[in-house]
């Protein structure tokens, strides 16, 4: 990995690890759905900027566009609202280390939903470890469906279940457009989708916000939502997708650094053996990529990481 790949991927994971913090600021707030909506809208708008840039083509084939919008609810608008949920119960380095579980659920669906996946030993051990990380920072009776900070805490984990199943999902329908092209349409048909969501729960969308929301939902929608893709992308096309997945160790510590200097989150031991399991369970499951499940896609890179 060159200087600049190297940059870009330390960049990267700043930005989705900040994210958590953003999020947290805009949902005391609004709702989670209006936050899901706002970061969706100026996301799509920032992908459109750039495809203009590039003057790269939303694909307009029929028969895409149905997988295209349940692709976008599982991969956009239905984990964005979760993780807004979540954030209202648990702390933002919780929520950020809990996300960091996606690329065990991908390991896992894809061996249960693609052929070429082999489910090697190494990834089995992988899964039994970050899970059991995901167990470990979640505490608690998980019989006890009263606790709220149990329930953020599943919400987050519901969350990292749909990227993992929607980058999925993306492997097996969406392998012939520009990826910069999908993850416009998935942005702008997730803002849509969810639009009669916020209208029935909270009526017409309030954005009466402080400063420092409105400039966290700017930055968490531009930069986090919108720019953050087009860079994973770009690091997918110059480094590949088991380099660029490198960013999953990066998003958690910048997350959990963030919620305890900025917002005086406090860091237990459950969560470091919480954070350190779920990681070593990743990169188990990394190391333990077939050939094949290696050369991944750039469309089914295109998930947001958090």
């Amino acid at each position: 990995m060159n200087t600049k790949a190297l940059l870009t991927l330390l960049t990267l994971g700043g930005v989705w690890g900040a994210s958590f913090l953003f999020i947290k600021v805009i949902v005391d707030e609004t709702s989670p759905l209006e936050m899901a909506e706002g970061r969706l809208f100026l996301g799509a708008l920032a992908i459109g900027v750039l495809m203009a840039v590039r003057r790269t083509r939303i694909p307009t084939r029929r028969s895409l566009w149905l997988p295209l919008a349940f692709w976008a609810l599982l991969g956009v608008a239905v984990p964005f609202t979760l993780i807004g949920w979540a954030e209202e119960h648990i702390e933002s380095g919780t929520a950020s280390v809990l996300n960091s579980s996606m690329p065990l659920f991908t390991a896992l669906f894809a061996a249960i939903f693609l052929i070429e996946e082999q489910f090697t030993t190494a990834r089995a051990a992988g899964l039994a470890l970050g899970f059991l990380g995901v167990a470990v920072l979640t505490g608690g009776d998980v019989t006890d469906l009263g606790d709220s900070s149990l329930l953020g805490a599943l919400a987050m984990i519901g969350a990292a279940a749909c990227y993992g199943s929607a980058a999925v999902f993306a492997r097996t329908l969406l392998r012939q457009d520009d990826p910069l092209g999908l993850s416009g349409a998935q942005l702008a048909l997730g803002s849509l989708l969810l639009l009669p969501a916020v209208f029935a729960t909270g009526g017409v969308p309030d954005y009466t916000l402080s400063l420092e929301a409105w400039l966290s939902l700017l930055a968490l929608g531009t930069a986090g939502t919108g720019v953050g893709v087009a860079m994973y992308m770009w690091l997918i096309d110059n480094v590949g997708s088991v380099r660029s997945s490198l960013v999953t160790y990066v998003v958690p510590v910048v997350g959990l650094f963030l919620g305890w200097a900025v917002l005086d989150e406090s860091i237990g031991a459950h969560t470091v053996v919480g954070f350190v399991l779920i990681i070593a369970g990743v990169a188990a499951v990394m190391r333990g990529q077939a050939p094949s499940s290696q050369r991944l896609s750039l469309a089914a890179e295109a998930a947001p990481a958090e």
